[in-house]
């Protein structure tokens, strides 16, 4: 069995301990796991759509909201959503169950654990996750490859995950908030040498490739580097990944640097 087929059916169980009717898995946005059935799946998947972007922004974590209440087959049930400390990407599980009796904060608990256990050790591994990951890491895992060659075989990965801008495009406008993202983009431009290249997968997700560069040279280059971006100075997390040749033919470790940075 498969690690993910493992923590799948795990997480499976832990819906059906708490008695959830349908249960799901919220990553970025995205459906990642769903446990169970329901004849309004396309109403329900359109009411946690509406109110994703409030919940990313406000809902506390370990704090059950109640999206609301429906009725199926003479059953009448509840719609609960928590958010989970999950760290850079929001995950979210909604709960959907009868009635009565409420969930304590136990289960809630329990079930986070297994949540967060199966987003951290399978979703990397599925054939299907968040984003197509095939298809956006190919391209720039055969350019990594062209660029090691002679006495080059090895490199970084140099990760930059940006404060949530999300604040400021609402009343900068759309224009304004391109002018951010371009400020970054020309400020990461400045920073790359020749035969580095640099890519985005996010608003907030950049990451820049550094061939012959060692983890010491780019703590150095980059450990003082600023984004300043009109009147302010933006605030990011640095990672930095050593890259050779037996990563780049690994899956699971090079498609792990992005699923887990996202």
């Amino acid at each position: 069995m498969q690690m993910t087929d493992y923590h799948s059916r795990r997480l499976g169980i832990s819906f059906a301990s708490v008695g959830a009717h349908l249960g799901w898995v919220y990553l970025a946005g995205e459906i990642v796991y769903e446990f169970g059935q329901t004849e309004k799946e396309e109403w329900l998947r359109g009411l946690v759509s509406t109110q994703i972007s409030d919940l990313v922004r406000n809902l506390s974590y370990m704090d059950p909201k109640a999206l609301g209440t429906f009725s199926e087959k003479g059953r009448d049930f509840k719609i609960n959503m928590m958010r989970l400390p999950e760290g850079e990407v929001p995950v979210f599980v909604l709960v959907v169950q009868e009635v009565e009796p409420e969930l304590s904060k136990r289960n809630w608990e329990d079930l986070s654990n297994q949540v967060l256990t199966f987003c951290a050790t399978g979703i990397s591994l599925r054939e299907k996750n968040l984003l197509d990951f095939e298809t956006i890491t190919d391209p720039i895992r055969k350019k990594m490859e062209k660029s090691f060659s002679g006495d080059i075989q090895s490199g970084v990965i140099a990760f930059f995950h940006l404060q949530d801008l999300s604040p400021f495009f609402k009343p900068l406008g759309v224009v304004k908030s391109q002018e951010i993202l371009r400020e970054v983009t020309a400020t990461l431009h400045k920073e790359t040498k020749e035969k580095e290249f640099n890519f985005q997968l996010n608003p907030r997700s950049y990451f820049l490739f550094c061939p012959g560069e060692t983890l010491d040279g780019a703590n150095q280059r980059f450990g003082s580097l600023y984004f300043p971006s009109k009147h302010l100075i933006l605030d990011y997390k640095l990672k930095i990944f050593p890259i050779d040749r037996e990563i780049l033919a690994d899956d699971s470790k090079f498609s792990s640097i992005f699923i887990e940075n996202f």
